[in-house]
């Protein structure tokens, strides 16, 4: 079988959800329930969008193949990421065939180590990637999981994550992480308070039918 090249890579920026899930309406619970670095100042200790966590979005990318496949992956970095994606990484993919994956990304990470390494970059990068993944799984009309070797179990089991595990325990999930809303920065009350909540959601969980 005859493998596609690479024939475009465009980016795109969404807002309002998506990978970026600090970019949230302002009753959502992760803008003012967990624990931030900037809990040592007071003015930005409620929120999360107060000092501009939500301000990137999310980055979507999509590969077209020469036969018109079309592979797609979200990540987070907005613009930044887009530009990044648009401007430098594309040059180490279109032109490429679908299969050399491990290319692409050792090109893309190489050439990025003069202003990446960690953030943003990574970020781009890894939207890239996903969506070359996503597309030779397409060309190749299997799931990602077989391209990377298999299953290794029959089940996954999950735990959720959220200001309400109880609530979790009754969708059917085997245990709950619960975000801390007080950080260090607020010393001996803001642990009181913490295990105050902890002490709560345990209590609702272990009495919650699942």
């Amino acid at each position: 079988m005859s493998m596609p090249t690479i024939r475009q890579v465009r980016a795109f920026t969404v807002r309002g959800g998506g990978a970026d899930y600090h970019d949230q309406g302002a009753d959502h619970w992760i803008d003012d329930h967990v624990a931030t670095p900037m809990a040592r100042y007071p003015e930005y200790r409620k929120s999360r969008q107060s000092f501009g966590l939500n301000v990137l979005g999310s980055l979507v990318v999509e590969i077209e193949a020469s036969d018109g496949t079309v592979g797609f992956a979200v990540t987070t970095g907005g613009e930044i990421g887009a530009f990044i994606v648009e401007k430098h990484l594309a040059r180490f993919v279109e032109g490429q065939r679908v299969t050399d994956i491990e290319k692409m990304w050792d090109q893309m990470f190489n050439a990025t180590l003069y202003y990446g390494r960690k953030g943003i970059v990574l970020n781009a990068i890894s939207g890239v990637d996903l969506a070359l993944w996503d597309l030779l799984a397409k060309v190749r009309r299997e799931p990602v999981f077989q391209l990377l070797g298999g299953p290794v179990r029959d089940e996954l089991q999950f735990y959720t994550t959220g200001a309400r595990p109880d609530l979790g325990k009754q969708m059917g999930f085997i245990g709950g992480k619960l975000p801390l809303q007080p950080g260090p920065a607020e010393g001996e009350e803001g642990l009181a308070a913490n295990i105050a909540k902890l002490a709560d959601m345990r209590s609702k969980s272990a009495t919650t039918s699942g």
